[in-house]
């Protein structure tokens, strides 16, 4: 277990996915139709992504076709290529809450790099924990290539937590002069048991 990252108790860390996953649908997915998520093959990734779509399904209405769950695996290659071809107008990448930051900045530019070499040209949507991972982004706009790629696309959204105020604010990102600019278009307020929960489940930054 030296290479896990969560600090809670599983069974806590899984509500708290509950919890988060509930606002992300919520929010961070407002707008989409069609919603592709790319988890990590763990057991508080696994959470996460479910319970986003979940909340997904329930705002956007119980129906066939509004979401799809791929893993970060071996098969994950040919798994971007029916994300693309099945035109997903959003992927949600869902990394980290199992894993060590450094874990996560790795499977995140390989996953990428997999959707720019696919011809990936939709909405992406990336988790709270690997903004921390790749250092706001700064260690997948050093690859100039990913950079480019990720101007073209239409729209690039992700969410922090401002934890002293109890809220979940929600960004769409802008690149600007090779740099992230957040624009906040949303908050969520959060509960005191989610904010607790979130406290005691940050990972050391490593």
């Amino acid at each position: 277990m030296s290479e896990k990252a969560s600090l809670l108790p599983l069974p806590e860390e899984l509500y708290l996915r509950s919890l988060t996953g509930r606002l992300v649908g919520e929010n961070l997915f407002d707008g989409f139709k069609k919603v592709a998520v790319i988890t990590y093959p763990d057991r508080i990734c696994s959470a996460m992504a479910s319970s986003a779509l979940t909340s997904f399904s329930y705002y956007t209405g119980y129906k066939d076709r509004i979401g799809a769950v791929f893993v970060y695996d071996e098969n994950l290659r040919s798994e971007v290529r029916k994300i693309v071809d099945e035109n997903f107008d959003a992927v949600y990448i869902a990394f980290g809450g199992e894993q060590k930051l450094s874990i996560v900045n790795q499977a995140t530019l390989e996953t990428l790099k997999l959707l720019r070499d696919s011809g990936y040209k939709n909405a992406l949507a990336i988790h709270v924990r690997i903004w921390l991972a790749t250092k706001q982004f700064s260690t997948v706009l050093s690859d100039e290539s990913l950079r480019r790629w990720l101007e073209s696309l239409p729209e690039i959204r992700v969410f922090t937590a401002d934890l002293n105020n109890k809220k979940f604010l929600f960004h769409r990102v802008r690149i600007v002069d090779g740099k992230p600019v957040l624009n906040t278009f949303r908050e969520a307020l959060l509960t005191d048991e989610h904010v607790s929960l979130l406290k005691r489940s940050i990972p050391s930054p490593e």
